[in-house]
């Protein structure tokens, strides 16, 4: 094995770069279990981890052959791992790399890494084996082994198991076993962990216990196990932030309780297993899981809705069928499925109004109420055609309902704090009339109410989350302003509460991208305050962690592609400025190939309006550069040409200061200077100074009489 250099070479179409740089990435990472390392594997002793890994990136469009280069890794790898979609199939390089390395004896260390295609099909272009990899050396026929990374077959944690099974010459389930071992004991490491562990073991030989008994024992002992999960465990769980231990108990829990008679549950029982299942759809919602998420919730609607049916009039039963409809609501807008999301909070919405008929004086009622109508004003912001005025007229009655709760209970700190959250709701709404002076007064106020709620509670992770939100709203305020020192130092103190919470539950993704999103502002605002060099130093060293989040996504966010491609655009702009050249023509290339795997060409919804106007005008913009780095305007027009079509409205009625910054950028694209120009004077009238938009006014001479 010494005379090995690489664990193994990965051999891809250059049109799967993102899934090669994606397996190189997952196999250097893997850290093979503890008590594997050392133990005799196939291929003889297994390592403590697989890399190096080569990924070959050398251009060999103009080769005849092989370069001599190329062979010379190949002889230093122990194994090669194919990428294979019909790109794969159709490219000459990636079959001769197949077919030397078994050519130099090495054929059955070929692993196969299915991305696209069908292995079996009948048509050429859709199939995605190379010819080499489907024929031994004297021509047989060949079955490869094979990993199939697509979301419906292995998906990629799977997938990355059985190359890494392969690799090392085990058994997939000796690996298998040994990744959930290590998976259960991650949360031990947290200062409840020993606690937790003892709990999950008690509670499952409940469960064992109770399948034995009478069918009223077993209706006991389950309702007490699910109170506990619902009471004291999740309480002591979410001091520590480690909600996500209840994922594998509650399945435990869940499929127990699904053999149960539902003439045997009590009403009780029924609403704790609606609890369960919301708590079950929480967590995955913080792992990114939407799909996983969305069928927790659903089943906690389901049961919900049944027990409504049972207490018509009951507001308790009323109140958690709402609650269920609100989760189901908030999945499909991040989803981006802004319709399906508009009938789940408008039933939620009804469900609320129920309530305070019932019970017209009770702040929990009304504050149920509250919240519907912040959530509905919320979802009409996220649409790029908002009805801002039907948006505002929520957010206001939301306001009016939650002080006169206020006034109703003073002393209850979390109706102070869901103020504190339609105050943030306000501010977003205020932006979307480009009113940036009342935004900035109401972020500050949310900010406050959000800090004296943390002071009062230092332990308390949620509200430190909370409180890391809205200093990045006020920030993001701020530096459409242009008071872009202040909105640094906000930007710092969110990003260190994010960060500290997220190194307590490392599986919490949703936490790590939102404190990723925080850095790429930082980085913005220091162009500003520090120069280009630092800005793009720190965005250069988040491109990794940022797409390695976008590539494990095994569901479709919308909301974090769009502020992928929305990261990829600000690098690529800044790039430019500071004159980097061919780095912003490599970044918008890659915008371009992002948003044609996910949303394809020609018109699209309105959703993307603002990535696709931006992307569209720097390829216009940087190909008419001299100096762009690009083959010339010829390439960059093709590069455009790709991109999805978009257009704004300039008569819209109601538009926020950044979307009309981008009608100034169409403005320009469509040779219409004067039109550019007044719509800039309109935007520095409000006291509109975002550092990128002052950078485009000042370069087309559009900010004439404002310094």
């Amino acid at each position: 094995m010494s005379d090995f250099r690489y664990k193994a070479f990965i051999s891809y179409s250059h049109r799967d770069k993102r899934w090669g740089q994606w397996l190189q990435r997952a196999l250097e990472n893997y850290r093979v279990p503890r008590r594997l390392v050392g133990s005799k594997g196939q291929f003889g002793p297994i390592p403590r981890r697989l890399s190096p890994v080569f990924r070959d990136r050398e251009d060999l469009s103009s080769a005849a052959d092989l370069s001599a280069s190329v062979k010379a890794e190949l002889e230093v790898a122990e194994t090669l791992v194919v990428i294979c979609s019909p790109a794969a199939a159709a490219s000459p390089w990636v079959n001769e790399e197949v077919r030397y390395f078994r050519s130099i004896g090495r054929g059955d260390r070929i692993l196969a890494l299915i991305v696209d295609g069908d292995p079996k099909s009948e048509v050429p272009s859709q199939r995605c084996f190379p010819p080499a990899m489907i024929r031994d050396v004297g021509g047989q026929p060949f079955e490869p082994l094979a990993a199939d990374a697509r979301k419906w077959a292995d998906g990629k944690s799977l997938a990355r198991l059985k190359l890494v099974a392969g690799i090392l010459g085990i058994r997939l389930d000796d690996l298998r076993q040994r990744d959930i071992q290590r998976r259960h004991r991650v949360w031990m490491i947290s200062a409840g962990g020993a606690m937790a562990v003892a709990v999950v073991t008690t509670i499952l030989a409940i469960v064992a216990v109770t399948a034995r008994n009478q069918a009223e024992n077993r209706r006991e002992h389950a309702e007490n196990l699910v109170g506990y999960m619902v009471g004291d465990l999740r309480r002591k769980l979410d001091e520590v932030g480690r909600l996500d231990i209840l994922q594998g108990l509650g399945g435990e829990v869940s499929d127990y309780l699904d053999t149960l008679d539902p003439r045997e549950v009590t009403d009780e029982s029924l609403a704790q297993q609606a609890i369960v299942w919301r708590q079950l759809g929480e967590v995955a919602m913080d792992q990114g899981k939407l799909d996983e998420a969305m069928a927790a919730f659903q089943g906690s609607r389901d049961v919900a809705a049944e027990l409504q049916r049972r207490n018509l009039l009951e507001p308790d039963r009323i109140y958690q069928l709402g609650n269920a409809e609100f989760w189901v609501g908030y999945v499909h807008m991040e989803r981006g499925e802004f319709e399906a999301a508009r009938t789940a909070l408008d039933r939620y919405l009804e469900h609320a109004n129920r309530l305070v008929e019932l019970q017209p004086d009770n702040p929990e009622w009304l504050m149920e109420q509250s919240y519907a109508l912040g959530n509905i004003a919320a979802l009409i912001n996220r649409q790029q055609s908002a009805d801002v005025e039907a948006a505002l007229e929520r957010m206001e009655a939301a306001l009016s309902i939650n002080r006169r709760v206020i006034e109703l209970a003073p002393e209850n700190t979390g109706y102070i704090s869901e103020y504190g959250e339609a105050l943030a709701w306000q501010a977003d709404t205020q932006m979307l009339l480009c009113d940036l002076g009342g935004a900035l007064k109401t972020r500050q106020e949310n900010v406050e109410i959000a800090r004296r709620l943390m002071d009062g509670e230092p332990g308390n992770s949620a509200l430190q989350r909370r409180y890391a939100y809205s200093l990045s709203g006020l920030a993001n305020v701020a530096t459409q302003i242009g008071l872009n020192a202040y909105a640094l130092e906000r930007l710092k103190g969110a990003s260190d509460i994010l960060t500290r919470i997220y190194a307590v539950d490392p599986s919490n993704l949703d936490i790590r991208w939102d404190q990723l999103r925080v850095e790429v502002l930082i980085a913005l605002s220091r162009a500003e305050t520090e120069g280009f060099p630092a800005a793009l130093a720190m965005l250069e060293g988040l491109y990794e962690p940022l797409m390695m989040l976008v590539d494990q996504a095994v569901e479709q966010n919308v909301r974090q592609q769009q502020e992928w491609i929305d990261y990829l655009l600000k690098y690529a702009q800044l790039a430019w400025w500071a004159g980097d050249r061919a780095l912003a023509a490599e970044l918008r290339s890659q915008v371009a190939e992002s948003l044609s795997g996910w949303i394809g060409s020609g018109n699209v919804g309105p959703e993307w309006q603002n990535e696709i106007i931006l992307a569209r005008f720097l390829h216009w913009e940087h190909a008419g550069d001299p100096a762009s780095g690009v083959d010339g305007p010829t390439t960059s027009a093709a590069q455009e040409g790709s991109l999805p079509q978009a257009r704004l409205d300039p008569g819209q009625p109601h538009m926020s200061c950044d979307k009309r910054s981008l009608l100034v950028l169409q403005a320009l694209q469509d040779g219409e200077t004067e039109r550019a120009r007044a719509d800039t004077e309109f935007l520095l009238g409000k006291g509109y100074y975002e550092p990128g938009f002052v950078r485009i006014c000042r370069h087309y001479d559009l900010c004439q009489g404002y310094g």
